[in-house]
């Protein structure tokens, strides 16, 4: 599969130095991260926590995270930074800030994405495949209610996403009101965005593995009209469905 259009959920970088940055995220930042210090060291500081990271060390750094980030130099310093949007988990907090206790198998199998930053269908499937390892020693977040309140809410609109707004807050126990305040904390979006890029995700899907038309696929996954679904479609992903299909190889 040509994975073309997901592009703008992953972001492989290698960063370069030669003296030192420090980096305000102060706000948040909108990806998950895997990092593996290449040369030299770096100092991530959040209200909570100071993580120290030196040379050959890899760290996670959790989507929605607010720090600061200090990277020092002696002479350079190299680090790859994987990003990814979407973490698959079955946690309901997600997981810290951290170091990873990294074996030779998990860093074997980090590699591909060090050596190639390239985001195709076979990176990505070498990054999940990481993170399912992964997954089983990151530790976990302390709970937050505000962000178990929003995978609640990402799980009720991907089983039914045809609900209303107040509908999904009752079912996830808050009003209104503080369902929003929570989506906007955690993800800087609102509900009904979210509800948009779930349905442009399953239109994703549809696209890349089926023949069915523009029109089909919209009446499937529950847009009011073709023309709105082309209007959302695009500004999830900047560019037309029917431009995305024709990028798409079936499998």
């Amino acid at each position: 599969m040509n994975d073309t259009i997901f592009r703008k959920d992953f972001r492989f970088n290698e960063y370069f130095f030669d003296e030192t940055v420090h980096r305000d995220n102060s706000h948040g930042v909108d990806f998950h991260f895997l990092g593996f210090m290449k040369h030299g060291r770096g100092r991530i500081v959040t209200t909570e926590q100071v993580l120290e990271i030196e040379e050959n060390e890899m760290f996670y750094i959790p989507k929605g995270c607010q720090y600061h980030s200090y990277w020092i130099a002696k002479d350079y310093v190299c680090f790859d930074s994987i990003g990814f949007l979407y973490f698959p988990t079955l946690t309901s907090n997600g997981y810290r800030l951290q170091k990873i206790n990294y074996d030779a198998n998990i860093l074997d199998a980090f590699m591909p994405l060090s050596n190639n930053k390239t985001v195709n269908s076979a990176s990505i499937g070498v990054l999940y495949h990481l993170l399912g390892v992964l997954e089983t020693i990151l530790k976990p977040a302390p709970m937050s209610k505000k962000i178990s309140v929003y995978e609640r809410l990402v799980q009720l609109m991907q089983k039914d996403p045809q609900m209303s707004i107040p509908e999904y807050a009752d079912l996830c126990g808050i009003s209104e009101s503080l369902l929003y305040h929570y989506v906007k904390e955690v993800a800087n979006k609102t509900p009904n965005r979210l509800r948009q890029e779930i349905l442009c995700q399953k239109a994703v899907e549809l696209l890349s593995t089926t023949n069915y038309t523009i029109e089909e696929i919209c009446d499937k996954v529950g847009f009011s009209s073709a023309a709105y679904f082309r209007k959302v479609f695009k500004s999830v992903y900047d560019k037309s469905p029917s431009r995305a299909q024709k990028e798409t190889i079936k499998v």
